[in-house]
C-alpha cells in the first residue's frame, strides 16, 4: 500500500498557490501543515468539524446539491476549509486573495487527492487466530497457579508462626 507524503504535498501547494495549507483526515487530525494555527498532529476544533459534518444538512436547508467548502474571515486572513471524501484542506489566505479564482482549483486538487486517498485505504482485513493467544494466557495462569501451590505451605507456616 502506497503512503502519501502529505508534507511534500503541502510544500508544493505553498509554491504553486502561494498560500499556507494544511491537510486533515475526516476525524480532524492534521496530517501535514505549514499553518501555525493548525500544526501537524493537532485536531481541528470541534465546532468547525461539526460544521463540516453537517454540511449535507445545511445544503438541504438551502436547497443546494452539495457544499464543498466554507470560508472564515478573520482580522488578517481568510481561512478556507475545503472538504472532499476523507480529507479536509485548510488554506490560510490573505484578505486580498480572490476566493472566486482560488476555490475551483483547490476543489479539483482536493477531489483528486481524496480519490487517491480512498484507493490507499485497506479494503480487506485478514482474520486473526486468537487460539494461540488464548493458549498462552492459559499457560500463564497454569504456571502462576502451580507457583502459588508450591509456596502455599510456606505461606501457611509463616502465618502459623506469626
Amino acid at each position: 500500500m502506497k503512503q502519501f507524503n502529505y508534507d511534500e504535498i503541502i510544500s508544493q501547494l505553498k509554491v504553486e498557490l502561494n498560500s499556507e495549507c494544511a491537510i486533515a483526515n475526516i476525524y480532524g487530525i492534521i496530517l501535514a501543515s505549514n499553518i501555525k494555527e493548525f500544526f501537524k498532529g493537532k485536531i481541528i476544533p470541534h465546532k468547525i468539524l461539526s460544521l463540516i459534518g453537517s454540511s449535507k444538512e445545511i445544503a438541504d436547508e438551502l436547497n443546494l446539491n452539495k457544499i464543498n467548502s466554507f470560508a472564515l474571515e478573520a482580522q488578517e486572513y481568510n481561512y478556507l476549509f475545503t472538504f472532499s471524501g476523507g480529507l479536509i484542506l485548510i488554506s490560510k489566505l490573505g484578505l486580498s486573495m480572490n476566493l472566486a479564482k482560488y476555490m475551483p482549483s483547490i476543489s479539483v486538487f482536493l477531489k483528486k487527492l481524496s480519490e487517491k486517498h480512498k484507493q490507499q485505504e485497506i479494503s480487506e482485513f485478514s482474520v486473526f487466530d486468537f487460539s494461540k493467544e488464548i493458549q498462552k494466557i492459559k499457560e500463564t495462569f497454569q504456571d502462576k497457579k502451580s507457583k502459588d501451590d508450591k509456596y502455599s505451605i510456606i505461606k501457611d507456616l509463616v502465618k502459623y508462626i506469626a
